[in-house]
């Protein structure tokens, strides 16, 4: 089989020529994975966990992670398209002023520049969503958030 990353131990096999190679992590690896996120009035109330960036992977072309929230994302936008993937909760996303109501299985695309936010609809259950950039380094996406006085 190919070069691979399997549970996130160190790859044993010499990478290929561009430095990229499969990588599959484990559950209990995602797990164990940096937590950042926000809590303020202006960029929500959000915790995520970056998976692939190729600050700590071989990767390449896409940064992806995992994003939580019982409360919501504030309006933000980065040149970056994203993609939003709802593992569970509902909510609502809006997209340049269009509310679009997302739960389990929803799949949602966010054009590059595109003002987007995140509201958690639940009071019992946070809404976990997997999101990708195009972008193969978490570092290069820029936030900027709408009400964000420091930024203004």
């Amino acid at each position: 089989m190919g070069d691979s990353y399997s549970t996130g131990e160190v790859n044993n096999q010499a990478p290929k020529p561009d430095g990229v190679n499969t990588v599959c992590l484990s559950r209990e690896n995602i797990e164990k994975l940096e937590v950042r996120g926000y809590n303020d009035p202006t960029r929500g109330q959000i915790t995520w966990k970056t998976v692939f960036s190729s600050d700590r992977m071989p990767t390449d072309w896409l940064t992806t992670g995992i994003a939580t929230s019982g409360g919501h994302l504030g309006p933000h936008r980065h040149w970056q398209a994203e993609t939003y993937y709802i593992i569970s909760g509902e909510g609502i996303v809006n997209v340049d002023m269009i509310e679009h109501k997302v739960k389990a299985g929803s799949h949602v695309f966010i054009p590059g520049n595109a003002e987007h936010s995140v509201r958690n609809e639940s009071l019992v259950q946070d809404l976990v969503w997997y999101y990708c950039f195009a972008t193969d380094n978490f570092a290069n996406v820029k936030y900027h958030f709408s009400n964000d006085a420091s930024i203004a």
